[in-house]
């Protein structure tokens, strides 16, 4: 239950209740049970307020808002952290973009304590500004992204399989999810390749947005039997670049569904997972201008970030464990 306290408006209404003769008992007293009625607080939220003073006739709602200003300075919690916490807040947060919830978690769950603040209370410390904490390494700085559910014109793929036909267990390792992230101009692109179970994510740079080229990159992808073992499927949506998927599914072993035309929300992990692609490169940025090398290491930093829908484990922690299983 939320305790909210008196302002001065109230605090000027309770004293004139208290002096008022509807609200006095047969004695003359003040009747605190039906100012508390009144004013929609408690009996003993009433009585906490009053006794500022020795005598209820001496209720000063001025000076007591006064003494009230002056406790709360009082109660004021000083935080006070290690240089230790402070170094490892640093990196979790503006070198890896952790959210405050992840920290605090990952935090307990490295060294068997609680950090000294909460998730909440280290929000308002980065929009403060405080401990050096930019609001830029949010990932949606408070932002609700929707869908737009646009819907793709570039052609038409016939004879393939929809999204109705992959019904499978979602607690099933080895769904795949594919989808195509663009840059400036819609001239650079990536492919990317999401596990749905795990949420492993997949990103590699493509030259051109062309078939052959989503060809290429898969063969190098899949290049490891370990790879096709795991694979039951693949759901991806109706770009013209995906327009071989047969090639795709006689070099893996698997088949490829479609989703419906301007539905995104049907492959809904790899969608998610490209908003902190998109935290990293911009809309609007060119693509090309970074390397294979980079986009790996940024995929590093999101696949070991702790999840809370993965029960605080990483991505690729959980990956990793599952293909031992095809080793």
């Amino acid at each position: 239950m939320n305790y909210k306290h008196f302002s001065i408006d109230e605090r000027v209404i309770l004293s004139q209740l208290l002096v008022s003769k509807l609200f006095q008992k047969k004695n003359g007293k003040p009747n605190l049970f039906k100012i508390s009625k009144y004013m929609e607080r408690s009996v003993s939220t009433i009585w906490n307020e009053v006794k500022r003073f020795q005598k209820l006739k001496e209720y000063n709602p001025i000076k007591a808002h006064k003494k009230y200003l002056k406790n709360r300075k009082k109660s004021v919690k000083h935080i006070k952290f290690s240089y230790q916490q402070l170094m490892w807040l640093d990196e979790k947060f503006n070198k890896f973009h952790w959210s405050p919830e992840i920290i605090c978690y990952a935090y307990k769950r490295e060294f068997g304590i609680k950090f000294p603040v909460c998730f909440k209370t280290l929000y308002k410390y980065v929009f403060l500004g405080l401990f050096g904490l930019n609001k830029r390494n949010l990932y949606f700085h408070g932002r609700k992204n929707k869908s737009k559910q646009n819907i793709d014109n570039r052609g038409k793929l016939t004879s393939f399989r929809t999204i109705a036909e992959a019904k499978h267990n979602k607690n099933e390792f080895g769904w795949f999810e594919m989808d195509t992230i663009v840059g400036k101009d819609l001239k650079s692109v990536c492919l990317v390749l999401t596990e749905q179970l795990t949420k492993f994510e997949i990103v590699k740079k493509l030259k051109d947005r062309t078939p052959n080229e989503v060809i290429r990159v898969i063969k190098s992808i899949f290049k490891t039997n370990i790879l096709k073992k795991i694979v039951k499927g693949i759901i991806t949506d109706q770009g013209k670049e995906f327009s071989e998927w047969k090639q795709i599914e006689a070099y893996i072993g698997t088949k490829v569904y479609f989703c419906d035309k301007g539905k995104p929300t049907q492959k809904p992990i790899v969608e998610r997972i490209n908003r902190d692609l998109r935290h990293w490169f911009p809309k609007g940025i060119d693509l090309d201008i970074y390397s294979q090398q980079y986009y790996d290491e940024i995929v590093n930093i999101i696949n070991e970030r702790p999840r809370q829908c993965l029960g605080w484990n990483s991505a690729k922690k959980l990956f990793v464990n599952k293909i031992q299983n095809f080793i």
